[in-house]
């Protein structure tokens, strides 16, 4: 059973269009690199947004944030992409452990990749679909 953190306001956006054959892997995301915030001013990253692995400067190294092409922590390199964030996470108080979907079946109107929101540029949609992701869009 899934759980999530309470958001003021928020409700946690279901983006998996199949249970069956969903791979996840895990790793942290950097409260620094999220923006978002809630009516109550808490920070938090809804689920569907797809995260890279941050590598610069190196005391962040290993952390994930949301992809950007306009990041230049590491953020916006393809090959850095991991896949798409699973947890509704509360990032208030600091950084927090997220599960990342890394194989499965998608809303594509559910996913943020970047600045793209809902239906994305093939070109994105290839950066989902490599040797070490399988991502298949509804």
């Amino acid at each position: 059973m899934r759980s999530f953190t309470p958001a003021s306001g928020i409700t946690a956006k279901e983006y998996l269009a199949s249970s069956v054959g969903n791979v996840f892997d895990s790793g942290t995301i950097d409260a620094d690199q999220v923006s978002t915030v809630d009516s109550s001013n808490n920070k938090y990253l809804d689920k569907g947004i797809v995260l890279a692995r941050i590598t610069s400067p190196s005391a962040a190294s290993g952390l994930v944030g949301p992809y950007s092409p306009t990041a230049t922590d590491g953020r916006q390199l393809s090959d850095g992409i991991l896949g798409i964030n699973d947890t509704f996470a509360d990032l208030s108080e600091g950084d927090v452990d997220c599960g990342i979907l890394i194989k499965g079946t998608v809303y594509e109107s559910k996913i943020v990749m970047g600045d793209a929101d809902g239906a994305l540029p093939p070109t994105y949609k290839d950066l989902l679909r490599t040797s070490k992701l399988d991502i298949t869009f509804k």
